[in-house]
């Protein structure tokens, strides 16, 4: 006879707490399960397919050569014509058609662009010269068929703010066989986002569905980031409870079976075994997936962030020190690379002109020199001694110039810059740094916090672990496996809300 008897509280509690997690699995299935199958389909073409973003190096790629033959104005110049008393954080130096013209960006986000040959500013564009710039950005291979004039985003510009162009565009329909859409900035007369029917076809089976991001929400971000955090956090609810019930229901009744679910109907079989094997899975990508919102606050802090960029820098941008003429810099540039664009950057409080051809071939210029020479990375020991200044008192654990990716700065899709200048700080919060050499800029920033969050949110939900990441096609096998088979679970899950809401009909109509 055994020594000890639970009390009979504590069966009936145990009893009860079983119930409840029954009943909170079985009804936030029966909300999400849709939703599930959806999220695990998605990500099968979010392998492959991303947000249809034109990035600047695509832009680059669609871009004439620059001609500064007629660039008669300075910075300074351009500024003073365009009546500016904002801070101006951005100048960029291209080609408005056959005019060279600077495009601006201040403080308060205002954006504007003159002409760089005579001083003119350019005024809202209108819809026949933004026509010409969208047939010329095809390279005349189409024509407009149609024109909207946007005054807040559409389906497709969600992305606006991280590319640093504002909402007011003329979106034109084009008359190619791909139906590709243009959109062109009234302010600054350039193209800031191209895709096609075919990218439009596959974000609505990848990203938009994944994201959570109809035009409606997208429109409000604040409320886009509360759905998206509760909608992930009842999932995170939702796969603990069932991988809990699973234990709950694993009984065995023969050893040598390796049978253990003791449900009779098949579809409830289905359920207990694919979760059973991918709940950890399911469960672990879906938290990463409420960590992709950073609900708790990891750091660093986004305001120090942004005063490291400007003590990095110097200060404002001082267009009085660019005292060599674009002209002359693009003289300079051209035997070298096919320039698309000219930036005015500054450095550790000198001016450079930065010439793109494309995002991986630049090359720098000091502008405060007549006889200066090109070249093509900042040296990193003035960089390394302007980071100690941001941590003063701290020692420096350790500097390097990576030529390739470590676990945080990363692409798997090797878009990111290379070489980056690495600062690993001795302070408290173990601050990395990460220096773009082409640019001289702070690329990224990472903290002890931050850290955790990136393996918390990308090595979870992705699993752009270092040694899989990069070794296709392991990685897409493994990735391949674990959305099946969540699939499997999130199909036979929707099965059974099906045969639920049947039933309650039948009830209902009897």
């Amino acid at each position: 006879m055994p020594l000890f008897h639970p009390p009979i509280i504590f069966q009936m509690f145990i009893k009860q707490l079983k119930k409840i997690i029954l009943l909170l699995h079985r009804y936030l299935g029966f909300v999400l399960s849709l939703l599930f199958v959806i999220w695990f389909i998605s990500g099968f073409v979010m392998m492959y397919v991303s947000y249809p973003t034109m990035k600047y190096h695509q832009r680059l790629q669609q871009l004439p050569a620059v001609n500064m033959d007629q660039c008669h104005l300075s910075a300074k110049q351009a500024i003073t014509a365009a009546q500016l008393t904002d801070t101006v954080t951005i100048i960029r130096l291209g080609m408005l058609l056959n005019r060279p013209i600077y495009r601006i960006v201040t403080q308060k986000n205002k954006h504007l662009a003159v002409f760089a040959d005579n001083g003119e500013l350019l005024p809202e564009v209108d819809t026949a010269l933004a026509s010409q710039i969208a047939q010329a950005f095809v390279g005349g291979r189409s024509r407009p068929a149609s024109v909207e004039k946007l005054t807040q985003i559409d389906q497709w510009m969600a992305a606006h703010r991280s590319q640093g162009y504002l909402p007011q565009v003329y979106r034109f329909k084009m008359d190619d066989l791909e139906k590709t859409y243009v959109y062109v900035s009234i302010y600054t007369g350039e193209v800031v986002q191209m895709l096609n029917a075919r990218q439009r076809f596959l974000a609505w089976l990848g990203p938009v569905p994944h994201w959570i991001y109809p035009t409606v929400l997208i429109r409000n971000r604040p409320l886009w980031s509360q759905v998206v955090i509760w909608v992930s956090l009842i999932g995170v609810i939702m796969s603990l409870t069932g991988i809990v019930m699973g234990f709950i229901r694993y009984k065995r009744k023969k050893k040598q079976s390796i049978a253990f679910s003791p449900y009779k109907k098949p579809w409830f079989r289905y359920h207990h075994y694919t979760g059973f094997v991918f709940g950890i899975f399911i469960f672990t990508w879906i938290l990463s997936g409420l960590f992709s919102m950073s609900p708790v606050d990891f750091g660093p802090d986004s305001g120090k962030i942004l005063e490291e960029h400007k003590r990095l820098s110097g200060g404002p941008l001082n267009t009085s020190a660019f005292t060599l003429s674009p002209a002359q810099a693009w003289n300079v540039f051209k035997p070298l690379l096919t320039v698309k664009e000219i930036q005015l950057i500054q450095v550790l409080g000198k001016p450079y002109y930065l010439a793109y051809q494309d995002y991986h071939h630049t090359r720098l210029l000091a502008a405060d020199q007549a006889d200066g020479l090109p070249f093509d990375i900042f040296s990193s020991n003035a960089l390394t001694e302007q980071i100690q200044t941001f941590q003063p008192g701290q020692a420096i654990q350790d500097t390097v110039v990576m030529n390739s990716y470590d676990n945080y700065y990363y692409s798997r899709t090797y878009e990111k810059r290379l070489p980056v200048l690495r600062i690993r700080m001795n302070n408290p919060e173990k601050s990395w740094y990460y220096i773009d050499l082409k640019t001289g800029q702070l690329a990224l920033k990472h903290e002890k916090g931050s850290r955790i969050e990136r393996w918390l949110y990308h090595g979870l939900h992705s699993l752009d672990f270092g040694f899989l990441v990069y070794k296709r096609p392991l990685w897409d096998t493994v990735m391949w496996l674990l959305l099946f088979g969540g699939l499997l679970v999130s199909i036979t899950g929707l099965v059974l809300t099906g045969k639920w809401i049947k039933r309650k009909a039948k009830k209902i109509s009897s």
